[in-house]
């Protein structure tokens, strides 16, 4: 088993900008109804599937069908999406499943003061090799309810809460220790003076309950004991979403997280963590994206309780013509285990990673909404443990409609 805990975790508040659990909700603009329908196709070949020293390669075969709505009424907007994705793998058709991703959001307003959202998405798609092993096809369902109010003090400042419930689930046995339910209460304010800033400033508090106890830690050894792996957390969180021109943006948030576990305390950790996304034109066909980020993710190492993860990462797209466009992407973390919960007495040399994510991808539009791309990756993780690493090259040439 590998980092059980981690995908669990990997939803602190403070994360990432683009993974954030509760980004600021802007209200929305007028726009007419929609409905569409997608479809697409993907051939993924990867010459390390199961991302381990040595491993074999294999070629997949991925669709989709999904349909889309929105609808603007008054005040109030509805949204939603359904999408099916099967995947069939040419070599390993044990692997084969079809995943799952639906949602619905409804933006409100009532009169000038009230205005919130309400949310709810289903997910279940296949976990990354990397994460559960090559010997695992572990499917991950993940539900996430929301519901955000707010109340318009001035014309600049409001009050906010928010609540959310989450439920994660895994169907390989192994995994099942990662099951968890989370839920979160968060108050706060939000300053929004009406110049493309708005500003939130909120307190967090969430709680989370694995049912099933932790009897291996992500390497297979045996713990001492059965361990229920059930915490709180609090976070004190600023979100920043910042528009200086019409073409560039800035995104993300900092706070500071401290979560506590119920029955194994050796495993809490505190600091500070977030993120920020930039986007800015580079000249008139070039666009920047850019993102730096700290975030403390869970491990259930023997030696170690949480991994400090410092990243940056960068995609440009460049328009060479009205239906030509190339993206690029950049990603490099390194991650660091640390927090020995005390399990053992070992001195073994800290666990430390490197992660290294190169990319390009060209996209032309065939016809009005049809698009034809292909992508060209290299995958990499370097280790002072020889065994945690990998290198996967992998290449996709797909195609995408709406109509």
């Amino acid at each position: 088993m590998r980092s059980k805990l981690k995908t669990c975790a990997a939803a602190l508040t403070a994360s990432l900008p683009w993974m954030a659990a509760a980004q600021p909700v802007t209200m929305p603009t007028r726009v007419a109804d929609v409905f569409s329908v997608e479809v697409g196709g993907l051939v993924e070949s990867h010459s390390n599937l199961f991302r381990v020293p040595g491993g074999d390669g294999d070629t997949l075969l991925r669709g989709l069908l999904g349909v889309r709505f929105e609808r603007e009424f008054s005040l109030q907007r509805f949204s939603g999406y359904l999408n099916i994705a099967p995947v069939k793998y040419l070599n390993y058709s044990s692997y084969d499943y079809v995943g799952w991703a639906g949602g619905a959001i409804w933006d409100w307003e009532l009169g000038r003061p009230f205005f919130g959202r309400f949310s709810a998405t289903y997910d279940r798609t296949q976990s990354s090799f990397d994460a559960v092993g090559a010997a695992q096809n572990n499917l991950q369902t993940t539900i996430l309810l929301r519901a955000l109010a707010g109340f318009r003090l001035t014309q600049a400042w409001s009050l906010i809460g928010a609540v959310d419930h989450r439920t994660f689930e895994n169907s390989a046995a192994a995994q099942k220790p990662a099951d968890s339910t989370r839920t979160g209460i968060e108050a706060g304010t939000r300053y929004a003076p009406g110049n493309a800033l708005e500003l939130d400033f909120v307190y967090r508090r969430e709680s989370a309950e694995l049912p099933n106890r932790q009897v291996f830690d992500s390497a297979g050894n045996l713990l001492p004991g059965a361990i229920d792996n059930a915490f709180s957390q609090d976070a004190a969180l600023t979100r920043l979403s910042y528009r200086p021109t019409d073409t560039s943006r800035i995104t993300g948030n900092i706070g500071f997280t401290r979560r506590s576990y119920d029955n194994i305390p050796q495993r809490d950790f505190s600091g500070i963590t977030g993120g920020l996304e930039f986007e800015w034109p580079l000249s008139g066909a070039v666009v920047m994206r850019a993102a730096v980020f700290r975030t403390l993710d869970s491990a259930d190492l023997l030696t170690a309780s949480y991994a400090d993860v410092r990243g940056i990462a960068l995609r440009p797209t460049w328009a060479l013509t009205g239906r030509v466009s190339i993206d690029g992407l950049l990603l490099f973390d390194t991650r660091s285990y640390e927090g020995d919960p005390g399990f053992v007495l070992s001195g073994a040399a800290v666990r430390k990673d490197r992660f290294t994510d190169l990319g390009v991808r060209v996209n032309y539009e065939f016809a009005r909404r049809v698009f034809l791309y292909s992508d060209l990756r290299r995958t990499s993780r370097s280790s002072n443990y020889a065994a945690y690493e990998f290198t996967d090259n992998w290449f996709t040439v797909g195609v995408r409609a709406s109509f």
